[in-house]
C-alpha cells in the first residue's frame, strides 16, 4: 500500500512524465500511474481504492512541470507547489545512477521560511518521517547506499527542492526550484 501516488494533469508531456518516473524513484513509498483521460472523480477513486495518503499531481506549463498538487482522498488540495524550473536525474547527476530503497528524511536548513517548514512537515507526515533541521548537507551524510534525503532550502525569495545520496551527499536529482508553496483554501 503506498502512502503517495505520483500522476501527471490529463495532458501532458515526455519531460512531465520523466519527471514524475523520477520523483517515484527517490520516494519509495509511492506508486506511479500514467492518468489518460482520468476525470478528478476517477483520480480520487484510485487514490481511495490503493488507500493513500495522497496523489501528487504534476501539471504541465509549455512542456515543463508547472504545479504539483497534492490531493487528499477527500478532494482537498492542502498544498499546491508552483515551479520554477526541474532538473530531471538524468541532468543533476549524469554520470551516477543510484538505486535508492528508503527515503531517510526530509530537512530543511534552520534559516527556512515558516511555510516551507510547514510544507516540509506535512509532506514527512505523508511518509511517516521525521524533519530534521541542519545547519548545512554536511550534517546528514551517513547511511547506507540505498538511502536519500530531500533537502529544503530558502535562497533568493525562492525554495530549493532537492534530493540527495545520504552515503556520499551528492545530489542525484530531481532538483525542483520552487516559486511559491500556497495553501489554498487558507489566507496567505
Amino acid at each position: 500500500m503506498p502512502s503517495i501516488l505520483i500522476t501527471t494533469s490529463r495532458r501532458t508531456t515526455n519531460r512531465v512524465r520523466a519527471f514524475a518516473r523520477d520523483l517515484h524513484t527517490v520516494i519509495p513509498d509511492s506508486s506511479r500511474f500514467n492518468r489518460g483521460g482520468m476525470s478528478k472523480s476517477e483520480l480520487l477513486s484510485r487514490v481511495n481504492q490503493s488507500q493513500a495518503k495522497a496523489a501528487f499531481v504534476i501539471t504541465t506549463f509549455k512542456g515543463n512541470p508547472g504545479d504539483l498538487q497534492i490531493i487528499t482522498p477527500d478532494g482537498s488540495i492542502p498544498y499546491e507547489v508552483r515551479m520554477e524550473s526541474a532538473a530531471l536525474c538524468r541532468e543533476v547527476s549524469p554520470d551516477t545512477k543510484y538505486r535508492i530503497n528508503n527515503l531517510v528524511t526530509i530537512a530543511v536548513l534552520a534559516d527556512a521560511e515558516e511555510i516551507t517548514i510547514k510544507f516540509s512537515q506535512y509532506w514527512a507526515s505523508l511518509l511517516g518521517l521525521e524533519i530534521s533541521t541542519v545547519e548545512s548537507v554536511n550534517e546528514l551524510i551517513t547511511g547506507s547506499s540505498g538511502h536519500a534525503f530531500a533537502l529544503l532550502r530558502n535562497a533568493g525569495g525562492k525554495v530549493h527542492w532537492s534530493f540527495h545520496h545520504a552515503k556520499e551527499g551528492v545530489e542525484i536529482g530531481p532538483r525542483i526550484r520552487i516559486l511559491s508553496i500556497r495553501r489554498p483554501g487558507i489566507e496567505q
